[in-house]
């Protein structure tokens, strides 16, 4: 798993390495096989939940699907203060919209409920067959086993104007006034407000494989090869470069996930605990060389002599944990956490008390 975009320091960034086992991705949450959902962020990450098998969120709330069919909310936010529908089960998808939240039931049937301002929890009368959903600020789709999308809720920039014509749709996704479709010839259709937020789809885009509609002004889309092709708002900025076997994209408001097919390896996890030291402005140059010179030294002899890596691992552990060297407590935590995962990657056994 990966995250890119937002500030420097920005914990929602902080993905630790030993989350090799991710199934899905909701910024800032994350689910692992055995159930568990992580609030990535938190330093050790917290879970929030447990025997669930797909989650959504927004800002301050957090929906599950429990592995039992049923739903629940945690958090503060929107829908979170709404009482999830009384006997609602039997669900296999659910979608959080901006102040509503949305469940697919196993016979193809949409439950909505929420705030209802603009008709957003008003599932149309008869709409069956439904095989994916999706929310959005205001309104809400639905894709029907046809290959048709339904839209109702909102529609202040287009959000509901299907384009004419479209069909034959596997996939679809929602950011907070516009929408995206994938057909099945993996080509992208957009409409809502696409000129501002983000700008149309790429004439040049290669066939897709999944979406991935952002929260502000930006989306993207993992491409049949397994790389991400970004475009609006955060066009060429922050996309890590390399970035391959991508299976599915989440993006939030600044900062996105990518669920990647295979585990970090340890020379990728040293280069990003570089890129981290680098942000920390605020560490005097002895100690920045001496911290540099440690993770060089493991990203050097990480093929070449793994016992030096690991005895380098070990010494930039010691001196980034000392006292008054990284002035900044959370990132001395977090770093000690990736340390203890990268000695984990290259067989060199725990540090400390790990």
């Amino acid at each position: 798993m990966v995250a890119w975009g937002g500030e420097v320091g920005n914990r929602a960034l902080d993905i630790p390495y030993s989350l090799d086992d991710a199934i899905a991705i909701s910024v800032p949450y994350v689910l692992r096989a055995n159930g568990d959902v992580i609030e990535i962020g938190t330093m050790p990450p917290v879970v929030r939940a447990r025997n669930a098998k797909a989650i959504a969120a927004t800002l301050r709330c957090l929906l599950i699907l429990r592995r039992n069919g049923t739903v629940a909310a945690v958090g503060t936010g929107s829908f979170c203060s709404t009482s999830v529908p009384a006997g609602l089960s039997g669900v296999v998808a659910i979608a959080a919209g901006g102040n509503f939240a949305m469940a697919l039931t196993s016979a193809g049937r949409v439950v909505a409920w929420g705030d209802n301002t603009s008709g957003q929890t008003d599932v149309p009368a008869g709409l069956l067959n439904v095989v994916a959903i999706a929310a959005g600020r205001s309104h809400a789709l639905a894709l029907r086993s046809d290959g048709q999308v339904v839209a109702w809720g909102g529609n202040i920039d287009g959000e509901l104007d299907i384009p004419p014509g479209l069909a034959d749709v596997v996939a679809i996704d929602v950011g907070n006034a516009y929408n995206l479709a994938l057909k099945s010839d993996g080509t992208v259709v957009a409409w809502g407000d696409i000129f501002d937020n983000p700008r149309p789809v790429p004439p040049d885009l290669p066939p897709v494989r999944a979406l991935g509609a952002g929260e502000w002004r930006q989306a993207a889309v993992v491409l049949r090869d397994g790389t991400i092709r970004e475009w609006g708002f955060q066009e060429g900025k922050s996309v890590p470069p390399g970035l391959s076997n991508v299976v599915k994209l989440s993006m939030g408001f600044a900062v996105n996930f990518a669920l990647v097919a295979r585990p970090i390896t340890a020379s990728e996890a040293i280069a990003d605990m570089r890129v981290d030291l680098d942000s920390l402005i605020a560490i005097e140059d002895a100690n920045r060389s001496a911290l540099n010179g440690y993770l060089d030294l493991a990203a050097w002899a990480v093929r070449a002599d793994r016992p030096l890596a690991c005895v380098a691992m070990r010494s930039f552990a010691e001196l980034a944990t000392a006292p008054d060297v990284i002035p900044y407590p959370d990132r001395v935590l977090y770093l000690a956490a990736q340390t203890r995962d990268v000695l984990h990657l290259m067989g060199c056994g725990h540090w400390r008390d790990a």
